[in-house]
């Protein structure tokens, strides 16, 4: 094959039937030797098609759709000279009986020898949101797109973006598919619900947006962060809904994202609201036995349960024999902090049935994730005193940690540098060794008091931000349930194309012959013969189907993969481990969810 051109169409599968008709192929000739066709027109000659391709409106970023070839049935005549000769590739095919022959392939006119590679698809004319991604879609819509690196090839991704194009040029051309069309009166009913939506929503996002020492409210408040969050996607919904993004008519590519997360999004805010009207209605209904059981497991998880254990700590525990002084300073301490505590906290107790109810009406509204975030707030508050005593505890632990540190440095002869960041020699008078020797024991001697203390409400802590991520962990489930991503993947795999494959071995393998040499003018000889296409000295044509390849099932789950990813690298990573061996203070659980609205803040 040394000197000749090797010649890429793509070829729809439509065109693959017996034809009733000859006819001109349109479609786009995009150089280097690839050609797309999108359908044969045979009821109108050059100028005619010429018109119709001028008034097709396509993407600035495609080619102009031309004429590229001729398809003659068998036994009739050739096309015009005109438009063949003056088409820098044109493509010379027939059909003999139930298959299709490539004549020549010519250049300005000349044959040009060559090999030509026949690659079918499948239009999809009936269903415009199948088509052909070179990578996989990227559901998530937070995420950029990025475009094909240039290249002195055509990129893949180009091409089949002519493909994509090809039904719609087809539909141009043999006429639009009947659409329902939503009428004014329609748009005009919800236009002003729309309206009031977005005004009342403006005035709520404004409202989230107050800070309350120093943090805004949806960093703080789980309630705040899924009101927000709420609205925003409302808002979101309104636009997505006023683009025609429910539908399935439209743009390919990104628009079968946005397609699948409105109604993801609606589906699961749906099933949000029906499990939040049957727990709210539980509650509603059953508000007194659970206040009553909520006050008694908070009183004795967070008030008497500690009482028991500082009283514990008081004496041996577990036979360690800890400094009489302090560990009796540091009982009384925290036992006067749990008793100031249970003075300010009683006047809400009798405020939890309220509680509960509120609780249970706004499952009616805001569904099962807000009662969620109600139960996150309201153990937060509750156990509001456990985080004042690791607080107090942390920093004794971290200022002697400290302290025994430049105390042991001392005795090394060394100190550290502050303005050099570093440890550097020193030398010490008698009087400094001895003070340091002295503080060095006391502290030696009282450090596994503070450590016993410390230890203790280091894991209560742990405990309320471990129930704090797993409500945040549930309310991730419910904000981003993916049911209904599965259900279209599973009824429809094109719909979320993730790349393509070409299969040689085809049905359409034998829909293709070559086209035996001809002087011009000569008639045409077919070679009806089951000879092998490399046994016979003509036009050598492969025959490829390209197939579209959906996405894996685990990529429907990516919002759940980055809640993980999240989670885990806040609170099971190497710098909390750290934090609790040095003393630094672990905060207050983060916030997980993300809006999933393209330029919104996560």
């Amino acid at each position: 094959m040394d000197g000749q051109c090797i010649f890429r169409v793509f070829w729809p599968k439509r065109l693959c039937e017996p034809i009733k008709e000859s006819g001109y192929l349109v479609g786009w000739s995009l150089g280097s030797g690839v050609v797309v066709v999108a359908s044969k027109v045979g009821f109108a000659n050059t100028e005619q098609v010429k018109g119709y391709l001028s008034e097709f409106q396509h993407r600035q970023d495609l080619a102009d759709a031309v004429i590229v070839g001729y398809l003659s049935r068998e036994g009739e005549g050739l096309c015009e000279m005109e438009p063949r000769d003056r088409s820098p590739l044109w493509i010379d095919a027939f059909t003999a009986r139930t298959q299709v022959a490539f004549r020549d392939v010519l250049a300005f006119g000349m044959v040009v020898p060559g090999r030509v590679i026949v690659t079918v698809y499948d239009e999809s004319i009936n269903e415009p949101w199948h088509y052909y991604l070179a990578s996989p879609i990227t559901l998530d819509l937070t995420q950029p797109h990025t475009t094909s690196p240039q290249t002195k090839h055509i990129p893949l991704q180009y091409i089949l973006d002519h493909v994509n194009t090809a039904k719609t040029l087809y539909t141009h051309i043999h006429g639009d598919p009947p659409q329902t069309e939503h009428g004014q009166s329609a748009e005009s009913r919800t236009s002003w619900l729309s309206n009031a939506f977005v005004s009342c929503s403006s005035w709520v996002l404004r409202a989230s947006d107050v800070s309350v020492m120093g943090m805004r409210v949806t960093k703080v408040s789980a309630v705040g962060q899924q009101l927000d969050m709420v609205v925003r996607r409302g808002v979101y919904a309104i636009e997505q809904w006023q683009a025609k993004s429910y539908t399935r008519r439209g743009p390919q590519g990104p628009h079968n994202a946005q397609y699948a997360s409105f109604w993801n999004s609606a589906f699961a805010a749906l099933l949000d609201v029906i499990l939040g009207c049957i727990v709210g209605a539980v509650l509603v209904a059953h508000s007194h036995e659970v206040s009553t059981w909520m006050l008694n497991a908070l009183k004795q998880h967070t008030v008497t349960s500690l009482q028991q254990t500082i009283v514990w700590l008081r004496g041996w525990p577990a036979g360690l024999k800890l400094n009489n002084g302090l560990d009796g300073f540091l009982a009384e301490l925290f036992l006067w902090l749990v008793h100031f505590w249970t003075l300010v906290f009683q006047p809400f107790t009798s405020c939890m049935r309220a509680v509960v109810v509120v609780a249970g009406y706004s499952g009616f509204v805001g569904g099962c994730s807000m009662q969620l975030a109600v139960i996150s707030d309201t153990l937060a508050l509750t156990t509001l005193h456990t985080y004042w005593f690791y607080m107090v505890a942390t920093r004794i632990f971290h200022w002697q940690l400290v302290t025994l540190y430049s105390l042991f440095n001392l005795f090394r002869g060394r100190k550290h540098n502050v303005l050099r960041n570093r440890i550097d020699s020193c030398d010490y008078d008698l009087d400094q060794l001895l003070i340091g020797t002295i503080l060095f024991t006391l502290l030696t001697y009282l450090f596994p008091t503070v450590l016993v203390y410390y230890l203790t409400f280091v894991g209560r802590r742990l405990a309320v931000i471990m129930a704090q991520g797993l409500l945040e962990i549930m309310l991730g489930l419910l904000n981003h349930n993916p049911a209904l991503y599965v259900a279209l993947r599973v009824r429809d795999p094109r719909m979320f194309p993730g790349g393509v494959c070409y299969d040689t071995n085809s049905k359409y393998e034998r829909r293709f012959i070559e086209a035996a040499w001809h002087m011009p003018g000569s008639p045409v000889r077919l070679s009806r013969d089951p000879i092998p296409l490399s046994a016979r000295n003509r036009m050598n044509v492969t025959v490829l189907h390209m197939r579209s390849l959906p996405i894996p099932v685990s990529a429907l789950f990516f919002q759940y993969y980055q809640i993980w990813v999240q989670f885990s690298a806040t609170y099971l990573s190497q710098g909390i481990l750290r934090s609790l061996v040095v003393g630094d203070v672990v905060r207050p659980v983060q916030r997980l969810q993300h809006t999933m609205i393209p330029g919104a803040e996560r």
